[in-house]
């Protein structure tokens, strides 16, 4: 689905839907305007400071230099008349222009001052909670739409989520749909299928209210492909149909959504075993495919077409198909693991045994690469929320004490120095909660995509090789196949291991220990830990062990867990090579950011060529 087209569409083109004053750039005057200011009697101050800002939301879709140059102009006038709420308007249209030239950094830093400059509004009576509620909706939305851009979904969402209480309490209806979708197509694409349905679900119902039938249309396309994943085969033709019926009669005006919805009831036919009506609409979705079709939706329909002549036997077609819904291996995304395991499958029905394994080995590589970078991806971006929210906090501290401030001066020495003890305990207590918040949900996070990629790995890809080492023959290809699976089952097991979720940390580390050859494990006290210490501890004796065994080339590894009443104490010592002084790398850097939370303590004693102790020291 092309998710980020229409985020685009529905929040740049159009503009958020709760702003009368939003209206076409292409109606703006500019001609008009530009004569106006040539002319005899040109306008002053706020009718000069309107006529600027007019100037740079007309040029903004076609003229980049005038949008520049009357946006720098209304910048300056805007300081010296003191107007915010022109200020705030001109940063968002020089922000837009960034982001029309995909200088997405340069976008993000005018649509952050621009909200810095809506936070001094709210300050001030003069502007009003109208005025309010449209910038900042406006600007929540370009925002997500950048981070959108740049695959950053939880912070896409994030944002989203700030503008939808905006347009809950304004009553924008068809604002609250258009963001509900969006969020489902985020999450959704994050492999979220319950929240992508409940937030789908949440468009249709306020689709229903406005009369929206586009959003209501492309809300049940979302629950249709969530259905078809799941093998819910009645809510799939439900939602299918509905989709369906709007899109074929705008089949002229959205020929790509339309073929899209083909391939999506060609799915539906072959779960119902109707292969004949699934070529039927494959075959007719593959009429609307053409040069200016965009790769997802053309890659849809060729997967689909790939599925109906494998049902068929039609293997030399199938694999025709499944060829064109790829990408080359310059561009492959992970949206290409589905075309890899089909042209495995054709690869060895039709005997080529190599070109089979050249596949198993690419959906491999593309799914370990995804674990990898999607896992640093959602910590980076949990850090930039946590760091987001605690400015948001000190801004809030702030006000707080400069409104404490007039009522302070006319008490007494002594109450003032009260109140300012307890201000900066609150403060304390308050930003040590938010540490602790945001380590728990970026742990909660990383549990949360670890479980369904270790599901994946293990259930999806799993089987699928397991069914095709049944049908290769040849031992060299059998050894090939039963060593990828075993090495898939380790990797899926400790990225989210099921035996710390049902019997704790003790026992996780004690399997831990017995799957490394040369490892051995010990435990002293009783070991009583909340879960996300022992996720914490987990991680870090994974990490350790790793390092020892990957870069300081350990023959055997000792792993010890102790806690008395006070902490808890994870020991890794190894007979390795060492480590030379100051050459810390990333594993140990991640260690400290995850105990850093917990106040933990990390402990390294190595001499080169004698091997490593490291103690990592949770407070209880």
């Amino acid at each position: 689905m092309n998710i980020k087209g229409l985020i685009v569409c529905m929040f740049l083109t159009a503009g958020w839907l709760s702003a009368s004053a939003y209206n076409d750039h292409r109606n703006a005057r500019v001609d008009s305007l530009e004569a106006a200011l040539a002319g005899s009697n040109p306008p002053k101050g706020k009718e000069l400071l309107s006529a600027y800002n007019e100037l740079t939301r007309g040029y903004l879709p076609y003229d980049a230099k005038k949008c520049e140059y009357y946006g720098r102009q209304a910048l300056a006038l805007s300081y010296g008349l003191d107007n915010l709420l022109i200020r705030q308007y001109v940063l968002r249209h020089l922000g837009l222009l960034r982001y029309g030239r995909e200088e997405f950094t340069e976008a993000l830093d005018y649509f952050r001052q621009a909200l810095a400059v809506t936070d001094t509004m709210a300050t001030q009576k003069r502007y009003t909670q109208k005025d309010l509620d449209d910038a900042r909706s406006c600007l929540y939305g370009t925002i997500a739409n950048v981070y959108n851009q740049q695959d950053k979904a939880h912070l896409a969402i994030h944002y989203y989520q700030l503008a939808l209480p905006i347009f809950e309490r304004n009553g924008w209806l068809e604002s609250q749909t258009v963001c509900y979708h969006n969020i489902g197509e985020l999450y959704f694409a994050m492999g979220n299928n319950a929240e992508a349905e409940r937030n789908f679900l949440k468009a249709i119902e306020k689709g229903e209210s406005s009369g929206d039938s586009l959003m209501i249309a492309l809300a049940n396309k979302g629950l249709a492909w969530i259905y078809i994943g799941t093998g819910d085969d009645d809510n799939a033709c439900q939602t299918a149909e509905k989709a369906f019926a709007y899109y074929q009669t705008h089949r002229t005006e959205e020929p790509c959504t339309y073929a899209e919805m083909l391939a999506v009831k060609a799915r539906i036919s072959l779960m119902e075993k109707d292969v004949a009506k699934a070529k039927e609409y494959a075959n007719e979705a593959l009429g609307y495919v053409k040069g200016d079709m965009p790769f997802e939706n053309a890659s849809i329909v060729y997967t689909t077409a790939c599925e109906v002549a494998m049902a068929e036997g039609r293997w030399q077609q199938a694999l025709d198909y499944g060829l064109q819904s790829i990408h080359p291996d310059s561009t492959a995304t992970y949206s290409d693991k589905d075309g890899y395991l089909l042209l495995a499958q054709i690869y060895t029905e039709l005997g080529q045994k190599e070109q089979a394994r050249l596949y198993i080995n690419k959906v491999y590589e593309m799914m370990n690469r995804y674990a990898t970078d999607h896992y640093q991806s959602g910590l980076s971006q949990m850090e930039v929320l946590y760091e987001t929210e605690k400015k948001e906090a000190q801004i809030a501290a702030l006000d707080k004490e400069r409104r404490l401030y007039y009522w302070l001066l006319f008490g007494s020495i002594g109450l003032i120095a009260l109140l300012v003890g307890l201000l900066v305990y609150r403060h304390l207590a308050h930003r040590r909660q938010k540490a602790l918040l945001a380590a728990k949900v970026a742990l909660e996070t990383e549990t949360n995509e670890r479980r369904i990629l270790a599901r994946d790995l293990h259930d999806g890809l799993g089987g699928m090789l397991s069914l095709l080492r049944l049908k290769t023959g040849g031992t060299g290809t059998e050894t090939l196949i039963d060593n990828i699976i075993v090495e898939l089952r380790r990797t899926a097991h400790h990225l989210m291991p099921e035996e710390l979720l049902k019997s704790g940390l003790v026992s996780a580390l004690n399997d831990f220990a017995v799957s490394v050859p040369g490892a051995t494990f010990s435990t002293y006290g009783d070991i009583r830990l909340d879960r996300n210490r022992e996720l914490v501890l987990y991680r870090c004796a994974y990490e350790l062990v790793n390092n020892a065994m990957k870069h300081a080339c350990a023959s055997h590894i000792d792993i010890q867990l102790m806690q008395d009443a006070h902490a808890v104490t994870l020991t890794v010592s190894d007979n390795g090579k060492g480590m030379e002084e100051g050459t810390e790398g990333m594993g140990i850097q991640n260690i400290r950011e995850r105990t850093e939370p917990y106040h933990g303590q990390l402990n390294i004693v190595s001499l080169e060529g004698q091997g490593t102790e490291i103690n990592i020291t949770l407070p209880l």
